[in-house]
């Protein structure tokens, strides 16, 4: 938000409320973000951005006699009556009104959509290619119409979860995904410590059945895929760590597994 000489208008507080304090961490800290503005004043400086909700493009639109962009045409939205905006299952709908905004360059931002692995629904995973999500029960757990003995639920399938975008879409930030992730792992420990079936105890076979690694080590290393232990993954943060530091920074990620595993045996 603080760009030099760029000014930001800021957001609509209608869409929060007034003690934005007792919200969720989540959108706490992006309402905190969003309320600062900028330091510099629209009537200031020669550029300025902003952030306009309830907008649906309608049309493109070219300069007269070229393929030049000049325009795009917005059709503005409201929430469903009732709807709480900071609800993720908040729905808008269309109003007559429409809005005009002089623009040269556009881009395409949408979030990317999940698409299903090759060999996932033979292993009985279902994917619902429209949203772009494996079906589950919103804390995570994948769900079936047919998941059969063993299940926590009707159609719980044991010892399958899943998080993030494949969860729930392409929504949210950073921050969103992390929490998904708190949630997921949360979940996962409380079915294991209410003994609920796993992949190889599904029909609650005492907990020492479970092969956990040793189950699929075997496929792996057939197929010449490295695993990486926990102690490989400290020696990996410790390297990243050690890039940043030169750079006056927490870390720098390696770019590629291939970078990540040579750092690994250097």
């Amino acid at each position: 938000m603080k760009i030099p000489s760029v000014a930001f208008h800021g957001i609509d507080r209608s869409f929060y409320p007034p003690e934005i304090k007792k919200l969720p961490r989540v959108q706490k800290r992006i309402a905190e973000v969003l309320f600062k503005s900028s330091t510099a004043k629209p009537d200031e400086v020669d550029r300025s951005w902003a952030l306009d909700f309830l907008r649906a493009p309608s049309s493109m639109n070219a300069i007269e006699g070229s393929n030049d962009l000049s325009s795009i045409t917005f059709r503005k939205q409201e929430f469903v009556p009732g709807a709480d905006p900071l609800d993720p299952s908040a729905r808008v709908q269309p109003i007559d009104d429409e809005v005009t905004v002089s623009a040269s360059l556009a881009f395409r931002s949408v979030g990317y959509k999940s698409t299903s692995l090759p060999g996932l629904t033979d292993l009985g995973v279902p994917f619902d290619s429209k949203l772009g999500i494996i079906p589950n029960d919103v804390h995570g757990r994948v769900m079936s119409s047919d998941a059969g003995p063993g299940s926590l639920t009707a159609g719980h399938i044991a010892g399958l979860y899943c998080a993030g975008w494949v969860k729930r879409g392409p929504t949210g930030v950073i921050a969103s995904t992390m929490q998904d992730a708190f949630t997921s792992a949360d979940v996962i420990a409380h079915d294991w410590e209410n003994n609920v079936p796993f992949l190889n105890n599904a029909h609650g076979v005492n907990k020492s059945t479970h092969l956990g690694w040793d189950g699929v080590k075997g496929e792996v290393e057939a197929r010449g895929v490295r695993p990486l232990s926990w102690a490989d993954w400290k020696s990996i943060d410790k390297a990243e760590r050690a890039r940043g530091e030169k750079k006056g920074k927490e870390r720098e990620k390696f770019a590629s597994v291939e970078e990540m595993l040579k750092a690994l045996d250097a």
